[in-house]
């Protein structure tokens, strides 16, 4: 179980006065540009919270914390937060807790740049600067090394930011002749990652109990599918794009570049790996996609595996980073990112 101070004296930021833009001009947070978001967001939030100081302590415990993981989980259900954070705004918890999954993690700034030749529209059309936060689903001794990204892109003004959120699968990483291995395959970079995802192994009861949980509050069988609508339908300076133009990918795929892979080590915790072995300006991922139609295509012609379809996709884009990476109370306990609602029950949806 985590002590209360470790979490609970993770400051706000959102709601302060900020006077660090704009030749001191004393500013809110909903009058920023996404570029000053973003900054803002790392400098005074993970920047100043980060591990390994004296005020934070060291890193929070990735492998064990199962004991935690089991009381958020009857929390989770208790409380109904799961519902909570389908349909929440912002881009912080009001209040500081743990999160039931994806607890720990490391977050870097990052730009997206597209390819001149997309044909997608809104933030995939257009330069746009962000945070991209990588995690482990939960404690290794649990389910394993399951590792997900989560990129988040700030909009200028006062409009709510647009999330995106990827992983390769909810199993294991770990090949089965090494099942309970802790001290391997622990790099984020190890498979690419996408927003439709496989149903997990049937002996993989966590994570099968985690997708039955999900569809209580999306429709049946959308549990393991992210749309993409949000990213393509509003431009970072907060342009809306009209539905009869947008245009949103029905699949990404976010494929680790050869850097990236190469530079990271996978018998290290992730966390510092990413802050030891990722530095600023580091291209990470060559981002592909696939639309509806051509998924469809494809599938009919048998190759409905990730590796299969990447050698199908279109490039239409990449994401370097603009920063290290920075494991931090204020990334764990307090940044949110929304999933989107595209699929949530009628009952849930915002009036």
């Amino acid at each position: 179980m985590i002590a209360t101070t470790t979490y609970r004296d993770t400051p706000s930021i959102i709601g302060n006065t900020i006077d660090s833009f704009r030749s001191g001009r004393v500013l809110r947070y909903s009058q920023l540009t996404a570029t000053e978001k973003c900054d803002y967001l790392f400098d005074c939030g993970i920047r100043a919270t980060a591990y390994n100081t004296f005020q934070n302590g060291g890193l929070p415990d990735v492998v064990g914390g199962l004991l935690q993981f089991g009381r958020s989980s009857l929390k989770s259900i208790a409380d109904h937060l799961l519902s909570q954070t389908l349909t929440r705004i912002g881009d912080e918890f009001e209040e500081p807790k743990p999160k039931l999954f994806h607890t720990y993690g490391s977050t870097a700034k990052i730009v997206f740049r597209p390819e001149a030749t997309t044909t997608y529209t809104g933030i995939f059309a257009n330069e746009a600067h962000g945070l991209a936060r990588f995690s482990y689903a939960g404690p290794v001794m649990g389910v394993g090394a399951v590792p997900g990204l989560a990129i988040k892109f700030p909009i200028d003004g006062d409009c709510p930011s647009e999330n995106l959120i990827v992983m390769r699968k909810l199993d294991r990483q770990q090949p089965l002749w090494r099942y309970f291995s802790i001290g391997s395959y622990n790099s984020v970079f190890q498979n690419p990652f996408t927003n439709i995802l496989p149903a997990p192994w049937f002996f993989n009861l966590v994570m099968r109990t985690v997708r039955k949980r999900f569809e209580t509050v999306v429709d049946k069988g959308r549990g393991l599918q992210l749309p993409l609508d949000n990213i393509a339908s509003v431009r970072p300076d907060g342009t809306r794009i009209p539905a009869e133009r947008m245009f949103a990918p029905h699949r990404v795929i976010f494929c680790p570049s050869k850097i990236a892979r190469n530079g990271s080590n996978p018998k290290i915790d992730f966390r510092v790996d990413l802050a030891e072995n990722i530095p600023k300006g580091t291209l990470i991922y060559e981002v592909l996609a696939l639309s509806p139609t051509e998924e469809e295509v494809l599938r009919r012609k048998g190759l409905t595996t990730v590796e299969q379809l990447i050698p199908e996709a279109q490039k239409i884009g990449t994401i370097t980073t603009e920063s290290e990476f920075i494991a931090s109370k204020y990334g764990d306990y307090r940044l949110f990112f929304k999933h989107p609602d595209n699929f949530l029950r009628q009952k849930y949806r915002l009036s």
